[in-house]
């Protein structure tokens, strides 16, 4: 006599859900991977091998294994691509933070409709 099945597990999280936090763990790995390349600029490294852009290459990397494991685990490119839009909210917060760079107003407001536009498009 056999044992009866093992039910699998019903999964954590929804199949959108994993695809917009991985859109934005991308626009997270960008943005790290542009910050290293603001300061390879400012440090005035080699404009083709440096420390700096050896580190922006390790956090570019992964953004493409992410995007291939979202297609490959049949998330949706509408939801996954609009999710690493947030690339351009968080690179505003490190100019203006950590290089101390001014940002207009009109930026910031650019800055909160992309980041409505992510809400809008994760929610639906």
């Amino acid at each position: 006599m056999q044992p009866p099945p093992i039910e699998p597990l019903p999964p954590l999280l929804a199949l959108n859900t994993k695809v917009a936090l991985l859109g934005m763990g991308s626009a997270a790995l960008t943005t790290l991977g542009i910050f290293f390349q603001k300061l390879n600029g400012v440090r005035a490294g080699n404009a083709y091998f440096s420390g700096w852009l050896f580190l922006a290459t390790v956090c570019f990397f992964p953004t493409f294994v992410i995007a291939n494991k979202v297609f490959l685990m049949g998330g949706r490119m509408s939801l996954f691509v609009p999710a690493t839009a947030l690339t351009y909210v968080f690179t505003m917060f490190v100019g203006s933070f950590y290089f101390g760079e001014s940002i207009p107003s009109g930026r910031w407001i650019g800055c909160a409709l992309i980041v409505a536009g992510v809400i809008a498009v994760v929610r639906s």
